[in-house]
């Protein structure tokens, strides 16, 4: 075996010799003059830059990335994004000084004069055309001047508060041009970038008491000398620190004045891909050194920071010290001369980073602090070191960052509570126990378990924001520490090494990192690199069954998830693993022998190296008649699902409706984080009312099937409370309802498009005990949802059939049945561009009952079809909470407007046969009024003997979509007539209460 190993070994490093004779990337040389002026917040520079054709093909163009312009107005890729993302539309309706951009551009080849346009969609993006074609192995020199407005911090990463600036993506820039062809892209704030590497000669002009962070070497002696100096009278390095720690409560941040007289520091670095710097006059500085593991080289360590940050940057070079230390000693030592973090102003995320310099935006605590120091200065190898194409391929870059951030903290801080130490208070809601991987680990498998995650191997701009940081950074993390725990570390930093050193300062792809893992193991990673990477599939592997003697420990394993990767399987004594072995990937039950003999526990993943979705099916222990159950663990509110524990969570309710009055009671329920697959949840209320018990029930098992469904539950809803007839009688009656469900989310999982579909199939079974025959109404209905999203324009479209056999509530009246079918589309558009984010919704609804209307119109209202929404009793299904279920009038009789014929009015119109209306209701175009508008409704509806028509217009106020006023100012005849002449009657209260069943939490995370 070991003999064909290293044939297979020594075939492959020849294989990889041939493949790298191919390999060839572009290098681009670059000399910039910038010239910064404060007072107007512009950049004024010259830029040359050589660009060497290495590849074998004749280039004709050169994309040139500008930046800059995406800061221009509310066209732009970003502008786009800000605005999907947050309903932000500053770069649209925002102020022009906050807006940013780059001209005065013209540009040269070889000093001849080059023609050259904007990109037909990206106004941040020139193509230049070059004068001469570009032959392979040719060089030419690209110069022009521009300048640069710059826009506010608050938008994203370029950008200035006041007089702190940070200077990012702020140069023409080339575009990559490699073996899968040009790569220009838009600068987005969800999504990073991808360079040509090269080296770099940039000189800065500046008032003379601005400090400077910088990517490269400061080559000024001057300027060395400045930072020394600050360096040395820095009050951390002084012996004063403590007294002079606490007298720093109260200094303000204000700046100084600029100097006068302007200084020129210049910066050099070759092999890097980008250029950043950062300039203020409040920093203050401290100065250190690292000494490398490998090659035992010092690198200098600079921490620059405003002064209300002294206490919380007390530390920062010990974190800058610690990362890159331990980065070098993981993956290689770092190549380059100095190592810099700043305290700056960033929107785009927590800090950024760029080669030898990171920006640090504001942290709460040290533990945040360290952190965002050492995942930036990370970066510094996934991204810097090795450039790959961070749009496409994040998780080559944030993912295998995320991995050693992880890393970091385990090995310094091994008994670290990460959660508790970043979210204050958090261990009040049982979740102390969880340490930083935890943390990721939680993060991610809740995401997983809604079925909203989407595959590692995404396109940046296609991630939904919440999985961009949850997928891409906290599942590759994992992965890959499940690839770790699997390979084990010495061979898998072996595998880091070779993949450092063989494509630092280059352009690696998946398949290039796969390759290397493969390659220096012998093994079929498909498992990692295939399934778990480029798939939603779920891992989740069950101990069948285990049993241990004095001869050794045996244990049956199944692999009951969707990804055949290896299985972790520890024998544990007195809660220690004494004992690991792993399983190779496969399908189905596997058997394996351990050596332990007389273990207490068997454990499949005891310590969570594997990211399972279940982990409740992982253990055996000797104790107790069921060995695979485990011990009940009662919380308070809410927790995280602990591997080895049955957690439970009570809380007290306190509820009320009009009929109950005061309800008092608690809920039991297993809701943790993230999902089981059982869930259940159990609120009894004592109701001061009804002199009874009331309460819900809810009980769901929610699957997440391979194909064609994102997420689908089937549960039953029990609900039970006291209703009134008001027109009947003034006893209270209670009811119990049993609504069974099916709810899923159609579609493949991972697919980020405006398209979200929703199926759901719902019985009911109405208890109602004051009836001689115990039945109020029984029937079902099948909902189809279809939902499409775009930046200006929302659509949700329904379309439901209903059935119902129900009691009459009239003596000498048979029992009715009736079949209802509804369509509906409610439509939402902005209207209002320029000025202000202002919206009209457009709703139609059409019903029609299709079964015995006469026998409904004659004896029971609740099966009508109501032009002004359901009230409590039409609610056959319970799908929605009522505070005066059975009041059709007043407040709690028109809770509702969003159904039926949706009128804005405060009685109901029935019809016993169809009914068609629309509605419009749109926001006042007036500043800070956005929460008024206006509204018309109108419809018909079929009698017995004729067709009716209904309008009414008037005055809305909305409080998100909970709360609604409406204030009827016309109204037609049969809507006067049904109110009489009291116009409080008039008036619509609405108020939208769904808080169990209604599952659609794709909609919720996205």
């Amino acid at each position: 075996m070991k003999k064909a190993y290293l044939t297979l070994a020594f075939i492959g490093l020849l294989f990889h010799a041939s493949a790298q004779q191919t390999y060839w990337q572009q290098e681009v040389n670059y000399t910039i003059n910038v010239r910064l002026d404060d007072k107007k917040h512009e950049l004024h520079a010259f830029e040359s830059f050589e660009y060497i054709n290495n590849s074998p093909n004749t280039l004709e163009l050169i994309y040139i990335h500008l930046w800059p312009n995406a800061y221009r107005n509310g066209k732009t890729a970003l502008a786009n994004q800000i605005y999907e993302q947050n309903k932000e539309d500053i770069l649209h309706l925002g102020k022009e000084e906050d807006k940013g951009g780059i001209d005065s551009l013209d540009f040269k080849i070889d000093d001849a004069v080059a023609k050259w346009e904007y990109h037909k969609k990206h106004q941040d993006i020139a193509v230049l055309h070059l004068n001469q074609p570009l032959a392979p192995g040719q060089k030419i020199t690209v110069s022009t001047p521009f300048k640069v407005k710059i826009p506010s911090g608050k938008i994203s990463r370029l950008g200035h508060i006041e007089e702190s600036y940070q200077i990012t993506q702020w140069y023409p820039k080339p575009a990559v041009y490699d073996h899968k062809g040009w790569h220009p892209m838009p600068y987005l704030t969800q999504g990073e970038f991808y360079s040509e590497f090269g080296s770099f000669d940039v000189t800065i002009e500046l008032p003379s008491n601005y400090v400077v962070g910088a990517t490269g070497d400061l080559q000024t002696a001057s300027e060395l000398a400045f930072l020394d100096s600050l360096s040395k009278v820095s009050p951390l390095n002084q012996e004063t620190k403590t007294d002079l720690k606490g007298g720093l409560k109260n200094m303000k941040s204000a700046f100084p004045e600029s100097s006068k007289t302007f200084k020129k520091i210049r910066y050099t670095q070759s092999k890097v891909h980008d250029f950043a710097w950062f300039a203020d006059k409040r920093y203050r500085v401290l100065k250190g050194e690292v000494e490398l593991p490998h090659s035992e080289r010092k690198v200098t360590l600079w921490s620059m920071y405003v002064p209300q940050s002294e206490r919380l940057w007390s530390n920062s070079l010990e974190y800058l010290h610690d990362a890159t230390y331990y980065y070098s000693l993981w993956n290689g030592d770092y190549p380059y001369n100095q190592v810099t973090a700043v305290d700056g102003t960033i929107s785009a995320g927590g800090g950024m980073e760029y080669p030898n310099v990171t920006v640090i935006g504001s942290a709460s605590n040290a533990t945040e602090l360290e952190l965002v120091i050492v995942h930036e200065v990370g970066h510094n190898w996934f991204y810097g070191i090795l450039g790959t194409n961070e749009r496409v391929h994040g998780w080559m870059d944030e993912g295998l960052n995320t991995l050693n951030e992880m890393r970091y903290f385990m090995t310094k801080y091994p008994d670290n509570t990460g959660m508790n130490d970043m979210i204050p208070m958090i261990d009040k809601l049982n979740f102390e126990e969880l340490s930083h991987h935890d943390m990721g680990d939680l993060m991610f498998r809740a995401t997983q378990r809604f079925g909203a995650d989407q595959p590692i191997e995404t396109h940046s701009c296609k991630f939904h924001p919440a999985n961009y940081g949850t997928v891409m950074y906290q599942k590759t993390g994992l992965v890959f520490h499940y690839l770790k725990a699997y390979l084990g570390e010495e061979k898998f930093d072996q595998c880091m090494h070779a993949y450092y050193e063989r494509w630092k300062f280059k352009h690696p792809y998946p398949e290039d990192l796969r390759a290397v893992f493969e390659e220096l193991t012998g093994k079929d990673l498909s498992w990692c690199f295939g399934d778990l990477i480029n798939t939603t599939n779920f891992l989740d592997y069950k101990l069948v069954k285990a049993k241990t003697s004095k001869n050794g420990s045996k244990a049956v394993v199944k692999n009951s998830g969707q990804v055949n990767g290896p299985i972790e399987v520890n024998a544990l004594k007195n809660g220690q693993i004494v004992e690991t072995q792993w399983i190779e990937p496969g399908k189905g039950r596997r058997k394996i022998d351990l050596v332990t003999a007389e273990a207490d526990e068997i454990a499949i993943n005891h310590n969570r190296h594997i990211p399972e979705l279940y982990r409740s099916n992982n253990r055996w222990h000797e104790k107790g008649l069921l060995g695979k159950l485990e011990p009940v663990k009662m919380e308070f509110l809410i927790g995280d699902n602990e591997p080895n524990r049955t957690n439970m969570f009570w809380t007290p309710v306190v509820a009320g409706n009009a009929y109950d009055k005061l309800m008092i009671g608690g809920a039991i329920h297993n809701n943790a984080l993230p999902m089981n697959r059982f869930q259940y949840l159990v609120a009894p209320m004592y109701s001061f009312g009804g002199n009874r018990v009331s309460g819900i029930a809810e009980f769901s098992y929610v699957t997440l099937p391979k194909n064609n469904f994102r997420i689908s539950r089937i549960g039953l809803s029990v609900k039970s409370f006291s209703t009134m007839h008001s027109n009947l009688t003034n006893e209270r009656n209670p009811f119990i309802a049993l609504t069974p469900y099916w709810n899923a989310d159609l579609g493949k999982k991972g697919d980020k498009t405006p398209w979200s579909q929703n199926v759901r199939v719902q019985g009911v079974y109405n208890l109602v005990p004051s009836n001689q025959d115990n039945f109020g109404h029984a029937g079902g209905f099948a909902q189809y949802t279809l939902d499409y999203k775009k930046r200006d324009f929302l659509s949700n479209t329904k379309v439901r059939i209903d059935y119902v056999d129900m009691k009459s509530l009239f003596a000498g009246v048979s029992n009715v049945s009736a079949s209802r079918l509804f369509v509906e589309s409610t439509n939402t558009f902005r209207y209002l561009k320029n000025k202000m984010s202002r919206f009209v919704e457009l709703r139609f609804f059409g019903g029609a009952l299709l079964m015995d209307k006469t026998e409904i119109l004659s004896g029971d209202s609740r099966l009508g079809l109501s032009l002004n929404g359901s009230n409590g009793a039409q609610d056959l299904f319970f799908e929605n909470y009522y505070f005066g279920r059975n009041e059709f009038n007043g407040v709690w009789g028109a809770q509702r407007e969003d159904n039926m014929g949706a009128f804005k009015t405060g009685r109901t119109i029935l019809t016993n046969r169809w009914m068609a209306t629309s509605n419009l209701y749109a926001q006042l175009p007036v500043k800070y009024l956005g929460f008024l508008g206006v509204f018309a409704d109108f419809g018909a509806f079929g009698t017995q003997v004729d067709v009716e028509f209904a309008a009414n217009v008037g005055l809305g106020m909305r409080l998100g979509d909970v709360f609604g006023i409406y204030f009827p100012l016309y109204s037609t005849d049969n809507i006067m007539q049904s109110l009489g002449g009291n116009y409080a009657e008039r008036i619509r209260f609405t108020l939208k209460m769904n808080l169990v069943n209604q599952l659609n939490l794709r909609k919720m995370i996205n």
